[in-house]
């Protein structure tokens, strides 16, 4: 039985290329469900979906619809769109997802893909997808191909053919060679999150762990996506421990920097009831995108003590009131678990740059996240207080003997 993809197009606007898309990855073995997402003319009825066909799936009728403005269409049809493409593939169905178009429909496909599990083939192809414009509205926390159109879809050319057919030929690329690789059975995956100014003591941790077990770990960068992707497989089930060493994306959520977008981290392992050591790896430090004009750098930085990371990044201590509210942010998550949670905090620093002989120790700084930490901790929580750096092996010692005994109480 030949493979499926999932073609996602607005057949009122680019009906010829859809076609033309479809003509090319048939023509190379694999079958195609087109699905119509119009939200203007929604009777030209060459999709297998027609945009009616989707709307059901969320109970929206067509005189529903017909009655909405621009803005209220694009939404609903998204929203469609979301519940269509998990109904396909939790019914086998599909085996691949790929849109080909403008920003508009470039926004609709992604989002609904972004409902689909990480290692399903998913591609968008937009005039969008280049530029100084960001790629967080195509990808998000998950693995969709982003590509360029170069020249805009609007019929059929030397150039949007030539995209078209490299377009086509990726995604029956993906859906023959790609592979979701299963989790072992009877093997435990642990999550841990990292950035440079943590990972040797997230990687000790990790191997101090693993050793004489059969447990397997999957690092994540926390630099504002990795976060969000590591709680994404959690959500997909595909995680079974975690170390969260690296809360830095929580200070870059409460004061802004150049490592946010990963928001309500922690929530998501407390929710699925995982064993959870959290570490306030980065939690002590901000960093800041240095752009040409310096509008990047805040108001205060000459009262902060500060490095340059590299040419465009400055890694700056915070401040004494900031590390006050970021603690207390942390321990206000920590108070929704249900099962045993466990916090351990070097009190001498919580990343490289901020230790002791670091260009940004500050042990004031430090003194208020510890006591900060003793005043807030919930009662489901264990603290730990540990009296070395981030960088120093006790550290990594004591985050690998506590998640082990905290494994013992989840019955693994």
């Amino acid at each position: 039985m030949s493979k499926v993809v999932a073609l996602l197009e607005s057949l009122d606007t680019k009906l010829e290329e859809a076609l033309f898309m479809k003509e090319r990855i048939l023509e190379q073995g694999l079958e195609v469900l087109l699905i119509d997402n119009s939200t203007k003319g929604l009777d030209i009825n060459k999709g297998d979906y027609t945009p009616v066909d989707i709307l059901q799936t969320i109970h929206i009728t067509r005189e529903e619809f017909e009655g909405m403005n621009k803005p209220n269409r694009l939404e609903t049809m998204t929203s469609a769109l979301m519940a269509l493409l998990p109904k396909l593939y939790e019914e086998k169905k599909i085996d691949g997802v790929m849109s080909i178009g403008g920003g508009q429909n470039g926004n609709m496909a992604s989002r609904a893909m972004k409902m689909l599990p990480i290692g399903f083939p998913k591609i968008v192809s937009s005039t969008l997808a280049c530029g100084v414009r960001q790629l967080e509205q195509f990808v998000g926390e998950k693995d969709i191909f982003v590509y360029p159109t170069i020249a805009d879809i609007s019929g059929l050319n030397p150039i949007t053919k030539t995209i078209i057919r490299n377009v086509c030929s990726a995604m029956v690329g993906l859906v023959n060679g790609g592979y979701i690789y299963p989790n072992t059975v009877g093997r435990k995956v642990i999550a841990a999150t990292m950035l440079g100014e943590t990972t040797k003591s997230t990687e000790r941790s990790l191997r101090l762990i693993k050793e004489g077990t059969d447990y397997e770990s999957v690092v994540f960068h926390a630099n504002g996506v990795g976060g969000r992707c590591m709680e994404a497989l959690i959500e997909e089930g595909r995680i079974d421990g975690v170390i969260d060493f690296t809360t830095h994306e929580i200070t870059c959520e409460v004061l802004g920097g150049y490592c946010a977008g990963a928001h309500n981290r922690l929530l998501k392992a407390l929710e699925y009831e995982l064993p959870m050591v959290v570490v306030p790896g980065g939690l002590d430090m901000i960093d800041y995108y240095i752009d040409e004009s310096g509008s990047s750098l805040p108001k205060d930085l000459d009262q902060r003590k500060q490095v340059k990371h590299n040419s465009v990044i400055l890694h700056c201590k915070v401040l004494k009131e900031e590390m006050k509210e970021i603690v207390e942010l942390v321990c206000e998550r920590l108070s929704h678990a249900k099962k045993p949670v466990t916090v351990v905090v070097p009190m001498k620093g919580c990343c490289e740059t901020t230790s002791p002989g670091g260009p940004c120790y500050d042990s004031e700084v430090d003194e208020v996240m510890v006591e900060t930490f003793k005043r807030c901790i919930p009662d489901n929580a264990k603290l730990v207080l540990v009296d070395c750096s981030v960088m120093d092996d006790e550290l990594s010692d004591v985050v690998a003997k506590e998640f082990k005994e905290l494994t013992q109480t989840y019955h693994w």
